[in-house]
Order: structure tokens, then C-alpha cells, then sequence
């Protein structure tokens, strides 16, 4: 079985970057997600958000870190 994920979105904060113990990078991520629709039965714009927690790893960690800010758009994969 195989899924994969692709978010689009906002990040909620800047990036936290750590180093383990053996020195690999790990930078994680806050994404907003934003869905808007029309509600049916009002007719009116209706809007909800969903967080998503993400860890990058190693060398991306490193760029994610280095490129990335609060606000900035974001595509992720996995």
C-alpha cells in the first residue's frame, strides 16, 4: 500500500531547526491549510484552516531553515 500527501499552504511560524545527536538536521514546520466554500443552504462564503505538523530532514532541513519564514507559501510532499 503507498499514499502520498501534497499540502499547500501558509506557514504559521518560522522554521525550528535542531541537530540529533549523531548531527543530522531536522527543521520542523507549521502549515496552514485554508478550504473556502459556499455554503448551500445560506449561500454564504464559509472558511475553515487545518494545521499540519512537518518534519524535514538532513540537508533540505537545512535549506527549509534557511529559505523558509512565517507567512511564506509552501508546497510539501510526501
Amino acid at each position: 500500500m503507498f499514499a502520498k500527501v501534497t499540502l499547500v499552504g501558509n506557514l504559521g511560524r518560522d522554521p525550528e531547526m535542531r541537530y540529533l545527536p549523531d548531527g543530522q538536521a531536522v527543521t520542523n514546520l507549521n502549515i496552514a491549510c485554508n478550504r473556502r466554500w459556499n455554503d448551500k443552504e445560506s449561500g454564504q462564503t464559509k472558511e475553515e484552516v487545518s494545521w499540519f505538523r512537518v518534519s524535514v530532514w538532513g540537508a533540505q532541513a537545512e535549506a527549509a531553515n534557511q529559505y523558509l519564514a512565517r507567512g511564506r507559501q509552501v508546497l510539501v510532499e510526501g
